[in-house]
């Protein structure tokens, strides 16, 4: 009779784990990494189309995607403050390239919007949005939507007062 072979438990085990590890890796919901993280880089775009205060749609390599600027709200049409917040982002980036940073824990908002940091020429645009009135620091770990710059944002928004009621 032939000699039986033992493999061992440990051996087998520790091959499971890593065959799940990469099917992990691979089939992730967004296509990322499954830390969370988007494993994207900065990126430059080109502005096609502003929507409102804090959505656009940019073009890069013929491809269009809808952009939403991490870490901030404007207002929403007939809401105080809709026109000067969309023509404030139009001013600053319509028909220019501008730089998309990745920056929150997803790649993606529930619409399948991209979630991006706007910068032009070094400015954080989201950022001086909120510095001058035209949106608030939002969506942020006080709504489970953590970011890198959301500290900055928050110290923005309290010291500034808004001609909007809904902004304060």
């Amino acid at each position: 009779m032939a000699p039986t072979v033992r493999r061992a438990p440990i051996a087998i085990a520790a091959f499971a784990l890593g065959v799940l590890v990469v099917w992990l890796q691979s089939n992730s919901s967004d296509g990322g990494p499954p830390d969370g993280s988007t494993g994207r880089q900065s990126e430059e775009w080109l502005v096609e189309f502003v929507n409102d205060g804090d959505t656009f749609v940019a073009s890069l390599d013929g491809q269009e995607e809808s952009v939403r600027i991490i870490g901030i709200d404007t207002p929403e049409v007939d809401e105080c403050g809709f026109g000067e917040a969309r023509d404030a982002l139009s001013d600053w980036v319509q028909g220019r390239t501008v730089v998309l940073v990745p920056g929150a824990t997803t790649d993606r908002d529930q619409y399948g919007r991209l979630l991006r940091y706007v910068e032009v020429d070094g400015t954080d645009v989201g950022l001086w949005l909120v510095e001058h009135g035209y949106a608030e620091a939002r969506f942020d770990y006080r709504t489970g939507q953590p970011h890198d710059r959301e500290d900055e944002y928050i110290e923005a928004d309290a010291a500034v007062v808004s001609y909007c009621p809904e902004l304060d």
